[in-house]
């Protein structure tokens, strides 16, 4: 064992370690840009809303619809509501 340790170039250590270190910082900094640049924040359009990723995705997703598909999607919420609001009177009044 102290035989193949002793063959290993100590001098040759630190550039090693500086190499790993320098590597290490740029993989970093491409991250950090890809980040910053804003490449992985939006979902896929192609792919459907999935309960689990990237956190707020479907509200990202809400927020880049159409003015006329917003107004489409709000009015469907709100026949919704007036129909689960009318069921609910109906059930009460029995």
């Amino acid at each position: 064992m102290f035989t193949s340790l002793q063959s290993v170039p100590l001098g040759l250590l630190p550039f090693v370690v500086m190499l790993l270190v320098l590597l290490a910082v740029g993989v970093a900094a491409v991250r950090w840009w890809s980040i910053r640049r804003g490449g992985e924040s939006e979902p896929a359009a192609d792919h459907p809303e999935e309960s689990h990723g990237y956190p707020l995705a479907s509200w990202r997703y809400v927020y880049d619809l159409d003015k006329s598909d917003a107004k489409r999607e709000v009015a469907s919420v709100n026949e919704q509501a007036e129909t689960l609001a009318d069921a609910d009177r109906k059930r009460r009044r029995k």
